[in-house]
């Protein structure tokens, strides 16, 4: 660390640190001096969307009140039958109040002539108003209030914002229009009333940019801060509200302009402020943030020269270290009489890298381990293969002379060349035939079996009717049956659907399985076939043939249920995609090629041993094996 203290130059490394915190703080200077404006003028936007709210609440309030005392006055003139009209003048008279904000109420008749006022009562010649498009408005659409262009009173000359109201009777036949005026100056004043912040202006207009009320100490409040050209390209429906211009804080000119469009009423409310009532607040807030980051940044020059010498050039040489181990290079220790720290984390470097040595070691020998076993699988499966397809060829080369064998024997047992007088010959003969047909089903069975394994059964698939294939097999075992002395009880749930499989190694399933129970029963047993389709707990159905003698136990639906789970959801999976049955020691060929046919068909066996034989066996078919015919119409 000796040379690291000689090295490096300490006014050039001072030199660039002061500029570059020269430099970071005219950044932030801007930055600062920027979100000062921003939030000065968001606090500024939201102080005018909180009263451009208030003023629309105002507004809303007071034709809220203008609808509900239009709705009474034409409820009281609906309950009048009679409509007379002096009775009428005096009803709207009652209601005209000169100190309140609405004035000069009126009633129009159907032909959209003003035929009395609160203020002349019954006119001596109606005024035809039907050219008014409020007037229009409630003509066709009744009892709802409807909000026409500010004008100006005749009499008063003060300008008022009429609004009316369609009345229909009980029949909903059109009656006439009742209507009101709301004073503008009255309006205004309360307004006034609630906007007490200096520096704001405001104004509401209708959406045809119709000025209803104004108060600004500009004479063209509208025109200058809200031009007609930027309102144009404004959609209302899109942006309710927002911000048209915005005034200079820093400079304290210009002014916020903010509009806020009425939801219930088609009129918009218009704001402005002026920044010179903010300007000294933002300058003496950026003074004394300037001021900080000028301190900030001195300290910081002062501390970076620190880091820089005591921390960052021990860093970067423990850096380049540790490069250099992930480059595959050996440790090298760094210089004596550094930081603590940093020694401390060379040591750890320093395991680190010997832990890396090891790792690589251990992968090297994995990768050896792996090559091999790879290897010794390709081996075994190429192993497996050739037996498989040796075994298929050798039981296929003995078929032929066991047929040989079988046609002799059958010869001699006719006696078709001549009588046999002995016997025992006869015997034998008899004998030889019916080991031999044995043999070939053996035979066959470990044809099926073999190729199997070499994946060279294909499966023609067809629905099935589960009776007529059981029915099929017992017809073909009938004289097994009989000198068994067995009989056989089939039961099938109705209705029972088809059965998607190949029907011939169906066959050869039932045939396998059943000659299993018959020859661990002794003569004269009884044997039950059932069919049924079941609901495992999860919902799925299993199509499922259950065999049994009587010395097998029971079969419940719970148990059913519960086999189902374990055997399709919990058994592992071969390299086909079928469900295995759990492990079982072998009994007999049969037993296995029953197996790998119901692989094949994607089900799986279970089969129940006791005292050293099976007396039951319980097949399931999963649900993409039921098949549902529609019903003939």
């Amino acid at each position: 660390m000796r040379n690291s203290w000689v090295q490096p130059s300490l006014s050039r490394d001072f030199k660039l640190l002061a500029a570059a915190v020269l430099f970071v703080l005219v950044l932030i200077s801007g930055w600062v001096t920027y979100r000062t404006y921003n939030r000065q003028s968001e606090r500024i936007t939201n102080d005018l969307e909180k009263e451009a709210v208030r003023i629309e609440n105002t507004i809303s309030n007071e034709m809220g009140d203008a609808s509900y005392m239009l709705a009474s006055l034409g409820r009281q003139i609906v309950i009048d039958p009679n409509r007379d009209y002096t009775r009428l003048a005096q009803a709207l008279k009652s209601f005209d109040n000169k100190s309140h904000i609405y004035s000069i109420f009126s009633w129009t008749d159907t032909d959209k002539k003003l035929v009395i006022s609160s203020n002349k009562g019954v006119l001596k010649e109606p005024v035809d108003i039907s050219d008014r498009d409020f007037i229009q408005q409630a003509a066709v659409d009744s009892w709802k209030m409807h909000i026409g262009r500010p004008i100006e009173g005749r009499v008063s000359g003060r300008w008022v914002i009429p609004v009316a109201m369609g009345i229909t009777d009980y029949t909903g036949k059109f009656i006439g229009i009742i209507a009101l005026s709301i004073d503008i100056g009255v309006l205004t004043d309360k307004i006034r009333s609630l906007v007490k912040r200096d520096g704001i202006s405001f104004a509401v207009v209708s959406k045809d940019l119709v000025a209803l009320t104004e108060v600004s100490d500009s004479k063209n409040f509208i025109g200058d801060n809200f031009p007609a050209k930027k309102l144009v390209d404004v959609d209302f429906d899109k942006n309710p509200s927002g911000l048209i211009s915005k005034g200079s804080i820093l400079w304290g000119t210009g002014i916020y302009a903010y509009y806020r469009v009425s939801e219930n009423y088609p009129y918009i409310v218009m704001m402005g402020y002026d920044a010179n009532y903010s300007d000294e607040t933002v300058r003496a807030l950026l003074w004394a943030r300037l001021l900080m980051i000028l301190a900030v940044a001195i300290f910081l020059m002062l501390f970076l020269w620190i880091v820089r010498v005591r921390v960052i050039k021990p860093v970067l040489d423990m850096t380049e270290l540790v490069a250099s181990i992930t480059r595959g290079e050996k440790f090298v220790p760094l210089p004596k009489n550094g930081p603590v720290e940093i020694e401390a984390l060379a040591t750890q470097v320093h395991q680190v890298s010997l832990y890396i040595e090891e790792n690589k070691r251990i992968e090297n020998e994995l990768r050896n381990k792996m090559f091999l076993l790879k290897k010794a699988k390709e081996n075994a499966e190429l192993n497996m293969n050739s037996k498989s397809e040796f075994l298929a060829y050798i039981v296929q080369e003995m078929r032929l002379p066991v047929n040989n064998i079988i046609g002799f024997a059958q010869v001699l047992k006719d006696q078709i060349y001549g009588a046999i007088d002995n016997r025992k010959y006869r015997q034998y003969s008899s004998d030889i035939f019916t080991i031999g047909n044995q043999l070939i089903g053996k035979i066959q069975d470990i044809i099926i079996h073999a190729k199997s394994e070499l994946g060279y059964i294909d499966l023609q698939e067809k629905p099935l009717d589960i009776t007529n294939t059981i029915n099929a097999v017992l017809r073909q075992l009938s004289d097994k049956l009989e000198t068994n002395k067995t009989t056989v009880k089939t039961k099938a749930h109705e209705p029972l659907p088809h059965l998607l499989a190949d029907e011939f190694r169906l066959q050869q399933i039932i045939t396998n399985l059943l000659l299993i129970i018959i020859e661990s029963a002794p003569e004269g047993n009884s044997i039950t076939i059932e069919s049924k389709v079941i609901h495992e707990q999860k919902g799925r159905q299993f199509f499922v043939f259950t065999m049994e003698n009587m010395k097998a136990e029971p079969v419940t639906q719970e148990k059913l249920a519960l086999l189902a789970e374990k055997l399709f959801m919990q058994a592992a999976y071969n390299e086909s995609g079928s469900f295995v049955t759990p492990a079982m020691e072998p009994i007999d060929l049969r037993l296995e090629l029953a197996k790998v046919l119901i692989q094949l068909h994607g089900g799986a066996l279970y089969s129940e041993p006791a005292d050293g034989e099976i007396h039951s066996h319980i097949i399931f078919f999963p649900s993409s094996r039921i098949v549902i015919e529609e019903k003939s119409k």
